[in-house]
């Protein structure tokens, strides 16, 4: 009997201890995992960086750091990672979480830019820049969202607004 209790007494102190030891406190300060993780994305560092940014935004969630993070986030997901899916969940997590950040609408209308350029879910796109019409009628990415459903899924040679740039860069070749 002395043995099993000593067992279970050994048992809990090993999950109070792993309980105390998942919830790390902070190395650093908003602006420290800013720093780093900005100097680690210079070096092209990307899931360091991405790493980094990540606690920001888990440690201190309602920094006024913390949206940016996420938008840079997402930038390296879709531009240097090339992943279209991370990119896109974390722009509707700036969208739903943080719906009064002015990075918000940028957020909303890039969830409309990776479906209609990166995806090519017209269907999708469509939705997406409609939402951000209905949403965000005045914001100086407007007019871009509804060029872009104007000429959603259109080959860039049949845009009349781009056929100059086209020839022209054919003429180059």
């Amino acid at each position: 009997m002395k043995s099993l209790n000593l067992i279970l007494s050994i048992l809990v102190l090993i999950a109070l201890l792993s309980i105390f030891h998942c919830s790390k406190e902070p190395k650093m300060d908003p602006k420290g995992y800013w720093d780093q993780a900005t100097s680690l994305l210079e070096k092209k560092k990307y899931e360091e960086s991405i790493n980094l940014y990540r606690k920001m935004v888990r440690y201190y969630p309602e920094d006024s750091l913390t949206v940016e993070a996420l938008f840079v986030m997402a930038g390296i997901y879709k531009n240097n990672l090339r992943e279209m899916d991370s990119a896109l969940a974390i722009y509707n997590r700036i969208c739903q979480k943080y719906p009064k950040s002015p990075k918000a609408p940028n957020a909303m209308f890039m969830i409309g830019y990776i479906y209609a350029n990166e995806i090519k879910d017209y269907e999708k796109a469509r939705e997406s820049y409609n939402a951000f019409l209905n949403k965000y009628p005045h914001h100086i990415l407007a007019q871009s969202a509804k060029w872009e459903l104007k000429y959603l899924g259109k080959p860039l040679d049949e845009i009349p607004e781009l056929q100059t740039f086209t020839k022209e860069n054919r003429s180059k070749r």
